[in-house]
Parts: structure tokens; sequence; C-alpha cells
């Protein structure tokens, strides 16, 4: 869809990465200065009737990006933050049999020795991306280790060199 700014996105479909679409949402609305009716967090000038027309003009991008069927899950709802709050509640799963799985395959992420770098990272931030959502807020304490045996036994050379800090070894 094409906004008056220009920008183009896809409508949610419930097919696609929600968070990659949320994050985009969330740009288009900071862009339309509507994402204040999201957060709640209007300037102290804000009138009443500015407050709802912020709130409608949030309301109405969000919907008018969102496809038949996903709009049809989340119901007629009454204020913008309502639907953001709605559409995180239904997309994102945080059950622990979810968190499980993603940290399962967190802790064995291996580099894919047949893909460039970019789209081993690409696959690895998704799935940090993800624990993320389900509400861990310690993933970032173990993904210096997690990369790190992510390389291959082939490299084992490089691997001590990082985690005993010693370049000499790299240097013959």
């Amino acid at each position: 869809m094409a906004g008056a700014s220009g920008y183009h996105m896809e409508l949610y479909n419930g097919r696609t990465k929600f968070s990659i679409w949320q994050h985009k949402m969330k740009g288009i609305l900071i862009q339309q200065k509507y994402f204040k009716a999201i957060e709640q967090k209007y300037n102290d000038k804000d009138t009443a009737e500015i407050k709802f027309e912020l709130d409608e003009f949030a309301y109405s991008s969000i919907i008018l990006n969102l496809s038949d069927s996903v709009l049809r899950n989340v119901g007629k709802l009454s204020s913008a933050k309502e639907l953001w709050n709605k559409l995180e509640e239904l997309i994102t799963e945080t059950s622990l049999h979810s968190k499980l799985f993603l940290l399962e395959k967190f802790f064995r992420f291996k580099l894919d020795l047949k893909k460039d770098m970019n789209e081993n990272l690409d696959v690895f931030t998704k799935l940090m991306q993800d624990i993320k959502l389900t509400g861990d807020k310690n993933i970032n304490d173990y993904t210096p280790i997690v990369l790190l045996n992510a390389i291959p036994d082939t490299y084992d050379v490089v691997k001590s060199a990082i985690k005993y800090d010693r370049d000499s070894n790299l240097k013959s």
C-alpha cells in the first residue's frame, strides 16, 4: 500500500513475519506523527479532540495495512492502542512450549557454510527477535557464546583466538 509519504508496504496477512511488519508499521506511524496514539504519550497542549483525531488516524493506518483475514481475527476495537495490543497478543507466541523450542534452536545454532554470512546473520537475528518477543530479557547475555559455538570446528584456531584473546596463533 502506498501512503502519502511514498512508502510501500504489503498488507499483513498472517503468513509473513509479524515483527518485521510491526516494525515497518511503527515507522509509518512515527513518520505520520500518529504513533503517540499507540504509546498514549501526548503533548500537554493536545486537546481531547486532537487525541481522538490522532487515534483515528493511527487506527485507520493500521487497519488499511491488514489483510481481510487478519482484520476479521482482531474484531472491532475502539482505539489504535487496543488494536496494536490485540495484534501482538494474537500473533506473538509466548507459550512455554514455543519459548523452549526457540531457545533450543538458538543454543544449537550453527553457521551454514552453504550460505553467505549475511544470510546466516539474518537467520540468527530473526531467531533472537523471536526469543525477545517471548519476553526473554537475558538472550543478549548468551549471544557471544552461541555465536562462538556456531563457528564450525574446522576453525578451532580462530575460535581459540577469540575465546582466549590470543591473536598470535592467527599471525602464522
